[in-house]
């Protein structure tokens, strides 16, 4: 016997979560179009079928679903599958079905996706790290890794591990050293851009030189320095697509943000 739950997303603007169990065979089409015309009462049509708690699905009703998510994607919405056992995953792999499907480990991925892609949420992450050179290369192959598993490009993923490899620098270089000083590193991502937000401890010896770096020339232009990280400066204003930086004897806080470019 098979039952099927409906269970709304209140943290959602459009999903629904149909809980399926048992067996979904020819003798369950009706049920499963029944529940799926429920949805317009709802008013969502963003659908993820949980199917944790299913042992088999017909190539009937495997149709059945096909039918009803072509009519979500209509009114642009989609129907998700999650929680698939491994050897029911199999055999919609072998007929086809992961063609068609976008396939989720389980509930809280899909809806990580849904509102990722449909209502475009951004996901932040905060790393902290002791101020030391040799810790910044792991850390900007990080967010580029992050920032390509999220659909950016090469491009521009290697121009974010580049920005982050300056940043970072500049904030061990230029900050207090120590292991009871730490920098913060927060990116927010969504599908439209990255911002980024450094911020270390100034070190008051360095404040000087660090502010050279920062005022600019009579004119709008930067001052012109030797200085490989007053060349790093140059190349993040490159780019990205805003840079401010706040530098005083409290701290430092250098806020970016690049738009993605592909």
């Amino acid at each position: 016997m098979m039952r099927i739950n409906i269970k709304e997303v209140k943290t959602t603007q459009n999903a629904v979560i149909l809980h399926f169990s048992g067996e979904l065979n020819s003798d369950s089409i009706s049920e499963i179009s029944d529940s799926f015309n429920k949805l317009e009462s709802f008013n969502r049509n963003f659908a993820i079928a949980d199917m944790t708690e299913v042992s088999l699905i017909s190539s009937a009703a495997l149709g059945e679903l096909m039918g009803a998510r072509k009519r979500l994607v209509e009114k642009g919405g989609d129907l998700v599958l999650a929680g698939l056992k491994i050897e029911i995953r199999t055999k919609l792999n072998l007929m086809g079905a992961t063609k068609i499907f976008r396939i989720f480990s389980d509930n809280r991925s899909a809806l990580n996706a849904y509102k990722w892609q449909i209502e475009r949420n951004p996901e932040m992450v905060h790393v902290t790290f002791p101020p030391y050179l040799e810790i910044v290369p792991p850390l900007r192959q990080l967010i580029s890794r992050i920032a390509k598993f999220k659909g950016y490009s090469n491009k521009d993923s290697f121009r974010i591990e580049t920005i982050v490899d300056e940043v970072c620098n500049n904030a061990v270089e230029h900050g207090k050293q120590g292991n009871d000083q730490k920098v913060d590193l927060k990116m927010n991502i969504d599908p439209k851009k990255i911002e980024l937000d450094v911020i270390n401890m100034s070190d008051p010896d360095k404040m000087d030189s660090l502010k050279a770096l920062l005022k600019p020339r009579e004119g709008g232009q930067e001052v012109q320095s030797d200085n490989k990280r007053g060349r790093g400066l140059a190349l993040i204003k490159m780019l990205t697509d805003e840079l401010t930086v706040d530098c005083s004897e409290k701290g430092t806080s250098v806020h970016i943000k690049k738009v993605r470019e592909e």
